[in-house]
């Protein structure tokens, strides 16, 4: 199996475990696996994860989430027929938050962009016959 398609097989069954079968009440908000990567020795994989929900519980979240990696690495036993199953470091992944703070900028530009062409195009076109 190559490397490509263990990825994906953890990341499905990652994302499996952690919608229905992860019931620790310090795990907060909406996760998502967005990618795994594993060492080319299969021994260790960084799972990324995205959150969204109340950033004041982020940090006690994602620490429950490392603490669950045995479990999560059980569970994997059960499901996957790997010979090694890697050790899992969690990993935040801030591409929603990135993403949106980028719309935000965008968007804010556009209204500067608006209202400026506005006042333009309001009267004289900012001409008043003066240098």
């Amino acid at each position: 199996m190559n490397i490509e398609r263990i990825n994906s097989e953890l990341l499905k069954q990652l994302s499996m475990i952690f919608r229905y079968e992860l019931n620790d009440p310090r795990i907060h908000g909406m996760l998502t696996v967005l990618e795994v990567k594993t060492s080319d020795d299969l021994s260790h994989a960084r799972v990324y994860v995205s959150y969204f929900g109340d950033e004041s519980q982020a940090q006690e979240t994602f620490d429950a989430l490392q603490s669950c990696t045995g479990h999560m690495r059980n569970l994997l036993k059960q499901r996957v027929k790997m010979r090694i199953i890697p050790f899992l470091t969690i990993i935040r992944d801030n591409f929603i938050d990135n993403a949106k703070h980028i719309t935000d900028l965008i968007d804010k530009a556009m209204d500067e962009t608006r209202e400026t062409e506005k006042k333009y195009s309001d009267g004289n076109g900012g001409n008043d016959g003066s240098c």
